[in-house]
């Protein structure tokens, strides 16, 4: 009997130790990062100092979606490498792999929190999980699409709260590769022109990324008017 109550207590709190792995490898990802200085990138000249580096590297377009892959899997900033991306390789090829290492990123960081919170996420909620499934199904593809097409929503936040909540992989791959793809080639050419050391490029380029801010917003309700046509 005492087994049969130790393996129950085990199994109850095994989803909670999950979360716990989940969190110290998201911050064991973190520490590692600013140990080895990638957050320095954060700053614009830092960021242009490297893409003069590397410009001309071997293999850089491969490795590029490598790092892009493994730093949004674990919640690691990807602005930084969205305009490397946009700065390295010019507007059209930049966009495909920032889009690649995006969507192949946020698929690694769903996987990360689903396989390590949705059992904790289904506890918390109890008899309300239901509820949330139906929503899911009713409403995910639609739902996820409109936050990847939103530009103020967090990207990371998306990817691990859709593992958490267990949103179908196919409803969240499909809605995430249409929705960031607007995103990625906006700021992808805001890169190119920022980065590029052209006089005057700057203040062009924040004009162009505000402009593209306002046009992402307005593109985040098209989901629902093509429901609501439908539903006509």
């Amino acid at each position: 009997m005492f087994l049969t109550m130790e393996s129950d207590d085990t199994s109850r709190a095994r989803p909670y130790l999950k979360i716990v792995a989940f969190v110290l490898v998201v911050g064991a990802a973190f520490l590692l990062a600013r140990h080895f200085g990638a957050f320095r990138y954060t700053d614009v000249h830092e960021l242009a100092a490297a893409v003069q580096r590397v410009r001309g590297v071997s293999f850089i377009a491969p490795l590029f979606v490598l790092i892009y892959t493994l730093a949004t899997t674990f919640g690691l900033p990807g602005t930084p490498l969205t305009l490397a991306g946009g700065a390295i390789f010019g507007f059209a090829y930049g966009t495909l792999l920032n889009w690649l290492g995006a969507t192949l990123g946020s698929l690694g960081a769903y996987t990360l929190a689903r396989v390590l919170g949705k059992d904790a996420l289904r506890r918390t909620l109890g008899s309300r999980a239901s509820t949330v499934d139906r929503l899911i199904n009713d409403h995910g593809f639609t739902a996820v699409l409109r936050l990847r097409l939103l530009p103020l929503v967090p990207f990371n936040g998306i990817n691990f709260a859709s593992g958490f909540a267990a949103v179908d992989v196919k409803t969240y791959v499909g809605a995430t590769a249409l929705g960031i793809l607007p995103g990625t080639a906006v700021y992808t050419y805001f890169a190119d022109a920022l980065l590029s050391g052209v006089a005057g490029a700057r203040s062009a380029a924040l004009l162009r990324a505000s402009i593209a801010g306002v046009l992402l917003v307005i593109l985040s309700f098209a989901p629902s008017l093509v429901k609501k046509r439908e539903g006509a």
